[in-house]
């Protein structure tokens, strides 16, 4: 998981980004999820190209699905930044690896910060998305 604690410190349940995802519409967590699998997957030296198209793809939904808002494409185009950060560190050190993850963990949780009691936008009301 993103943002796994390293120093042995377990966080009770019920705060921080867990307790925000449940704020998160139904539709969108499933492509939080995609996204989460996705950075991670850059951070482990997955195949880049594909990694990447899956990750502007689940973020291309997330633009569409929700009203227009600033704050959510900022966030959105900060994490395709950094996940783009994350695909280019494969032949630099450990420490450049560990500060691009490290922005791709702090992106999507402003992401999903972002997305709490988001409303649908019209496509995803036309599509009957259970919002």
């Amino acid at each position: 998981m993103l943002g796994s604690d390293t120093h042995g410190i377990q966080r009770p349940p019920g705060v921080g980004s867990a307790a925000m995802l449940d704020r998160v519409p139904l539709p969108l967590r499933a492509l939080l999820d995609r996204i989460e699998h996705r950075i991670v997957d850059l951070a482990e030296g997955a195949e880049v190209r594909e990694t990447m198209h899956a990750l502007r793809s689940a973020l291309s939904d997330i633009c569409a699905l929700t009203e227009t808002n600033p704050k959510i494409l900022r966030t959105v185009e900060r994490l395709l930044s950094a996940g783009e950060r994350l695909a280019q560190v494969e032949a630099r050190p450990l420490r450049s690896l560990a500060s691009a993850r490290g922005a791709a963990t702090r992106a999507f949780k402003a992401l999903t910060a972002a997305l709490v009691d988001t409303r649908p936008s019209r496509i995803a009301v036309s599509l009957g998305r259970g919002w």
